[in-house]
């Protein structure tokens, strides 16, 4: 509240130290990654290189076999095939973790292919993808 001088509570001494204050936690705010250079969503670098290798799983319930990909903007990467009615997991390569998010994409020999929704993950994480004989029925988990 302002008293009847019209003098600030704070004074002149404490609103310089709460600019000041201020101004400090603005700066802190700013990632480590925007003041490395390294592009916002990635891991540094130094990061990646020692974390640990992240894994999809994918419990195929679907009639059909599948061949699995990553879709990384007009990048598609082909993973693996997984057989009806089986597991299998393969190690997502790091360049997919790169940078912003990715899909997976079912291609089923002899139907429509079915796309996930984006994945946003770290190094280190794991993705489970259940197929389902309806394929957009089928459920994704980030670990």
């Amino acid at each position: 509240m302002h008293d009847t001088a019209g003098v600030h509570p704070l004074g002149r001494a404490g609103k310089a130290r709460l600019t000041v204050l201020l101004a400090a936690v603005a700066a802190g705010c700013a990632s480590s990654q925007e003041r490395s250079g390294e592009p916002p969503g990635g891991e540094p670098s130094e990061v990646r290189a020692g974390a640990a290798q992240s894994t999809l799983h994918v419990t195929n319930r679907n009639w059909l076999d599948m061949r699995i990909y990553a879709l990384r903007g007009s990048e598609r990467i082909n993973l693996f095939s997984v057989t009806s009615m089986r597991t299998d997991s393969v190690p997502l390569p790091d360049r997919i973790l790169t940078g912003g998010g990715f899909r997976l994409l079912a291609d089923p020999v002899g139907a429509d292919p079915y796309r996930s929704n984006t994945i946003y993950l770290r190094p280190g994480q794991t993705v489970w993808w259940r197929l389902e004989n309806t394929l957009n029925q089928s459920s994704i988990w980030v670990y």
